[in-house]
């Protein structure tokens, strides 16, 4: 049975304002990416955790993509299609009911309004028919409802957190130990980086069994979506290989 869960009553540190996000990363690995190159200084060993086996004829992984405070942009929807054309089943709801804001104080505002435990609720009902078999992937604002599934809800193959992390106790309890959890941001993102989110996301690192937090240079929040100007085009293509390897593993 799912644990205990307490309602999210505030927005954690790096959603209070605009575009903030919380940020979190598993026990084992910390990467900082430069270009190409990765800083050996911050690397640590990754400790493997074992899985439960996979169901036989299952070869690719079905995730669960949760977008950002900007809503459902051309951007998620492009990152939701490479996971496609990579063989994975893709399930990409809607947290904002049509709503997609140009400015992001406006799309945190709207965020706000609802209330964040609305935002978090609709996220996690729209995993309720769903495989429990699924990878949670949250983006700013959607790690709320990915964190929130990938710790509370059974059956979880993995998740992957973009610029936001929450406290584990937030949910419950522990990083489950077998859910295997990668986390990225810049690492000068003052929402993702200069708020408490990196302290949650280096617990979480120090307590899982199976993590990896990367860290690339820029001070750009949602550097992933390409529909933004925040964009940044090399990290990204670092993210997609490392989101793709990613799926691959845990599948």
């Amino acid at each position: 049975m799912p644990r205990d869960v307490k309602p999210l009553e505030n927005p954690p540190a790096g959603l209070r304002g605009q575009g903030r996000g919380p940020y979190r990363s598993g026990h084992s690995t910390v990467v900082c990416s430069f270009g190409s190159h990765v800083s050996a200084a911050v690397h640590t060993q990754c400790r493997g955790a074992a899985r439960a086996p996979q169901p036989e004829g299952s070869t690719m992984a079905e995730v669960l993509v949760f977008h950002h405070g900007h809503g459902l942009t051309a951007g998620i929807r492009e990152f939701a299609e490479h996971l496609r054309q990579a063989g994975h089943t893709v399930h990409l709801p809607d947290l904002y009911e049509g709503l997609v804001f140009d400015n992001l104080e406006e799309g945190m505002a709207y965020a706000e309004n609802a209330g964040f435990d609305t935002i978090t609720a609709r996220g996690t009902a729209a995993a309720e028919e769903l495989p429990a078999e699924l990878v949670y992937i949250g983006f700013s604002l959607g790690v709320l409802p990915a964190q929130k599934l990938a710790q509370t809800r059974p059956g979880a193959r993995g998740a992957l957190l973009f610029e936001a992390c929450v406290p584990a106790s937030e949910f419950g309890g522990a990083w489950p130990q077998d859910v295997p959890v990668q986390i990225h941001g810049m690492d000068a993102d003052p929402f993702f980086a200069g708020e408490d989110d990196v302290d949650a996301a280096r617990a979480i690192v120090r307590t899982a069994a199976d993590a990896e937090l990367f860290l690339y240079p820029g001070d750009r929040h949602l550097f992933t979506d390409s529909s933004l100007p925040s964009h940044e085009e090399q990290a990204t293509r670092q993210v997609n290989l490392r989101v793709l390897g990613f799926l691959d593993r845990v599948k």
